[in-house]
């Protein structure tokens, strides 16, 4: 999925490469409270943030620029052969299923 929008003669492409249940909101941010999540769950819940289980849901994207002169990939978060030990389905990722068809899409091909 990519979401679009253009400065001058600049446009900026979001590429969602993953959208998913992730970590208990606890268990990701070690300075949360039971209380403090009690307070902000509704809105969280709301904004599609966490699920009904206090499992954050989170979006992971990259980004294209493409300019008059040149089209550039903004890798911003998964990303392929980075190391990851503690997330074995990331570590040292290859998989290039979403870029294929994302560069397809953007670029016209």
């Amino acid at each position: 999925m990519s979401l679009k929008f253009s400065v001058g003669d600049l446009t900026i492409h979001r590429v969602i490469e993953q959208e998913t249940s992730f970590v208990p909101a606890l268990e990701m941010l070690p300075g949360l409270t039971a209380e403090v999540l009690t307070e902000n769950r509704a809105w969280m819940r709301q904004a599609k943030a966490l699920d009904e289980q206090d499992v954050l849901l989170l979006c992971f994207q990259s980004y294209v620029v493409k300019t008059p002169h040149h089209t550039i990939l903004i890798d911003s978060c998964i990303g392929n052969d980075k190391p990851r030990p503690q997330r074995p389905k990331w570590n040292m990722k290859t998989d290039e299923t979403y870029l294929r068809a994302e560069r397809s899409r953007v670029l016209g091909r």
